[in-house]
């Protein structure tokens, strides 16, 4: 099958031509070009391109490969000879590895090799000695080479047997993630039958792992890099903990780290490029499951100290890296980007921002709001961040942390949000004294409620920040409804309150946590058990009842419970929290064992769910995802021959029956006298 073998580069193809009519125009004021970016990122292809494109003009050209020199004097001699001849393009590859060796070639100054253009390209970016020679005449442009645009990407791999198939494209096109020879290679394990169900070759991996990466100094090095590849940052500080203690010096380790050509350093650390970040994680994923979750251990006890030793400025860098923990467990990373940039950034409220603020409140919610917001601003200016499109100069959000508990608060009692919170605090669990109620308002225009993007990436790290930082005994987010947080906010185990609260026409639901019942300690828990399983792994972020007492679950807490159940069947000691074992479902059973009675339950509920001829295969899925210890969704589908979209529907239906059956029997009338006394449910269905 033909595969194009270039596409995209056109900053750096324009560049080239440039170069080549400023050359033809002024011979002796001319730049070198450095093109450079990691292996297999298209640095040849680009320079073979430049070749074509100089030979059309009718240019001499010359490639030479310095990895094929004996010396880096034998290197000089072929460039000094190709140079000589007035008007030519030189083109010099791999110069970073004179020799076939890690040895970089000395700095070519133009004047003293000739009248040529030359363009040399290599791993590393150019070293402040080749700046400083070439600055003498002509200067330096350097070129770097990264991942490939989305569109590009799909031009490369085109070709007979894809057009038009977007799955294929979009398989390959995701796992390279932009780097050329991951395309390249991808797109040819996937036509040999060898990229099934997402899941790449391990010879794949393997294969770009040693191209892109390479040897390894030591232990330590490796441990460094998957340190890098798991989080979002890595900083010295952080190799310092979650390297193991015969890791090496962190210092040494770091500074080999930063300058790696397919690391790049960020205002809050060193990352890698994504291909490699992703190749690192899942090989260690795959080959070491324990290292792989000891790591992930260590990472995370950094990140959770920093969060509470944090200066302000550094707060939503550190709450943004905890965040990312979560990113490969398929839910988190539908409504977080982590893509950063400088287009936004958080700004304190300041009283030089009042007039922007109120007018793009106006703007995004009408005047009545803006009125609203003026107040609070008067009350409560600290609670408010700003954040400001530097583009536009002007706010594309504003999140609010207010206290509407706090009397003499002319905002407090006039906003219908604060008072609907206040409402459900009073008439569930009244705040006690010394306690407090903290509402996160969002405020932004429609559509930033309707995907991820940067933007909600920065209002999503404020809030976490308010629960981990400032928790209170109650808190309360309000965003649009209908705002694609809604799935994330149940997540994180907050709760919507029903019914929605209408704000000048507009309407916003509010979503609700008693940090009493359900603990900063018992949240952090529950969500630590999904950062690496995803949302099936989490047990019932809810408060364990006292002895002798039933819970009283509502409907949406028991479907949750059973998925908590079926999510944790190998795990005693998490079913062992399971809400269900207080119901009088489990209770029925009698013995002395909970967790038995709990999983004898669920297996007659499967067992008359295989016993229907229609409902075989979702029983199957079940008994394959749940019970069988299939480590993925992916792995599990693969077992049984299925695509993971059908078999994903399978489960979820299968599920569905499950749960409805057990439901059946938990809310079935009960014979007088036979139960334990019950407690009475806590509030309303939208309690949490």
């Amino acid at each position: 099958m033909h595969t194009p073998t270039f596409a995209g580069r056109a900053g750096q193809l324009a560049e080239f031509t440039r170069a080549l009519r400023s050359f033809a125009h002024s011979p002796d004021n001319r730049a070198v070009l450095y093109v450079h970016g990691p292996a297999g990122i298209g640095k040849t292809a680009l320079l073979s391109r430049f070749a074509a494109i100089a030979r059309a003009g009718d240019r001499r050209v010359v490639e030479i490969d310095a990895a094929r020199s004996a010396s880096a004097e034998a290197l000089w001699g072929q460039i000094r000879e190709a140079a000589a001849v007035p008007g030519t393009v030189l083109l010099v590859d791999d110069v970073d590895q004179v020799g076939g060796a890690d040895g970089a070639l000395p700095p070519i100054v133009p004047a003293e090799v000739g009248e040529a253009l030359i363009v040399v390209a290599g791993q590393n970016a150019p070293s402040a000695s080749w700046r400083a020679a070439a600055r003498r005449r002509g200067g330096l442009r350097a070129l770097r080479l990264g991942p490939l645009c989305d569109a590009d990407a799909r031009a490369l791999v085109s070709g007979p047997g894809t057009d038009g198939d977007q799955e294929i494209s979009d398989l390959v096109v995701g796992f390279a993630q932009g780097h050329p020879l991951a395309l390249v290679l991808a797109e040819a394990a996937r036509a040999e039958g060898r990229f099934r169900y997402g899941e790449p070759p391990q010879e794949l991996v393997l294969a770009l792992l040693d191209e892109v990466i390479g040897d390894v100094p030591s232990p330590a090095h490796r441990q460094a890099l998957e340190i890098a590849a798991h989080s979002r940052w890595t900083t010295e500080d952080l190799l310092r903990t979650a390297l193991s203690e015969d890791g090496g010096s962190a210092a040494d380790v770091f500074d080999w780290l930063r300058r790696r050509p397919f690391a790049h350093a960020q205002r809050n650390g060193t990352t890698l490029f994504p291909l490699v970040r992703d190749l690192l994680d899942n090989d260690l994923r795959w080959r070491d499951p324990s290292g792989y979750r000891s790591m992930h251990e260590r990472i995370r006890t950094h990140l959770l100290e920093q969060i509470r030793q944090a200066l302000p400025h550094h707060i939503l860098p550190a709450t943004a890296a905890l965040t990312y923990l979560h990113r490969h467990n398929g839910f988190v990373a539908r409504f977080v980007t982590w893509q950063g940039g400088d287009r936004f950034q958080e700004l304190p409220y300041r009283q030089e921002l009042r007039d922007d603020v109120l007018r793009f409140v106006a703007s995004a919610e009408g005047a009545s709001t803006a009125a609203e917001t003026a107040r609070w601003l008067d009350a409560q200016p600290r609670a408010f961040h700003v954040y400001w499109d530097t583009a536009a100069h002007a706010p594309a959000a504003v999140l609010a942390w207010l206290r509407p508990d706090v009397a003499g608060v002319d905002g407090a009692t006039t906003d219908p949000l604060a008072a609907a919170a206040r409402h459900h605090a009073h008439t569930t669990r009244p705040l006690r004294p010394r306690e407090h109620l903290a509402l996160a308002r969002v405020y932004a225009p429609p559509a930033a409620h309707h995907a991820a993007s940067e933007l909600m990436d920065l209002v999503i790290y404020r809030i976490l920040a308010g629960f981990l930082l400032n928790t209170p005994a109650w808190s309360f987010v309000a965003t649009a409804s209908g705002s694609f947080l809604d799935p994330l906010m149940r997540y994180i185990d907050q709760r919507p309150v029903r019914p929605p609260v209408t704000v000048q026409g507009l309407s916003f639901t509010l979503y609700a946590h008693d940090w009493r019942t359900v603990t900063l300690e018992r949240w952090m828990e529950v969500g630590h058990l999904a950062e690496l399983a995803g949302p099936a792994a989490r047990p019932a972020a809810r408060p364990r009842s006292g002895p002798g007492a039933f819970t009283v679950l509502t409907r949406e807490e028991f479907d949750s419970a059973v998925g908590d159940a079926l999510a944790a069947w190998q795990r005693k000691d998490l079913l062992a929290g399971n809400p269900l074992l207080r119901t009088r479902l489990v209770a029925r059973q009698g013995g002395d064992d909970p967790v038995a009675a709990l999983r004898k339950i669920i297996t007659e509920a499967l067992d008359a769910l295989g016993s229907d001829p229609r409902a075989v295969k979702y029983h199957r899925a079940l008994v394959t995802g749940f019970l069988r210890g299939a480590p993925t969704r992916e792995a599990a589908a693969e077992r049984l021959g299925l695509p993971l979209s059908t078999f994903r529907r399978h489960m979820s239906r299968g599920l569905e029956r499950v749960r409805s059956s057990l439901w059946a029997l938990e809310s079935a009338p009960r014979a007088t006298g036979t139960d334990p006394p019950s407690e009475p449910p806590p509030g309303t269905a939208s309690e949490v």
